[in-house]
């Protein structure tokens, strides 16, 4: 393994640790709300993430992308409102998805899935 291996696996590692420890965080949070089956499609959006990334699936940043995006849809149709805590942690997550700077952020452009999946 040479040294630019070394420096992208510790990066890519961190990207998975910090979009794993984001959904997570989300999650436990709209678990909290005093009706928290209205958020059940998000909550489900999440764990799709949550195991696509643990599992290598997806790349943490595409993920973060799909999630962040289906999640804003779902906003609108559901009419959803989110505590101040939970709208920074979705701005973490839209800022993880657009993370890859230059070449990154065009080649994820037309590769996303982001059709919900299970």
């Amino acid at each position: 393994m040479s040294g630019g291996d070394f420096v992208t696996n510790k990066k890519s590692d961190h990207a998975k640790n910090q979009a794993l420890d984001l959904f997570t965080r989300l999650q436990l949070s709209l678990r909290q709300h005093a009706t928290p089956e209205r958020y059940q499609y998000v909550l489900n959006i999440l764990e799709t993430g949550l195991s696509k990334v643990e599992h290598n699936q997806q790349t943490p940043e595409r993920q973060a992308r799909v999630v962040y995006d289906q999640i804003a849809s779902q906003v609108f149709v559901d009419k959803l409102h989110f505590t101040a805590d939970e709208n920074k942690v979705l701005t973490a997550i839209n800022e993880l998805a657009h993370s890859q700077k230059g070449w990154g952020e065009f080649n994820m452009l037309g590769t996303t899935n982001t059709w919900p999946s299970q």
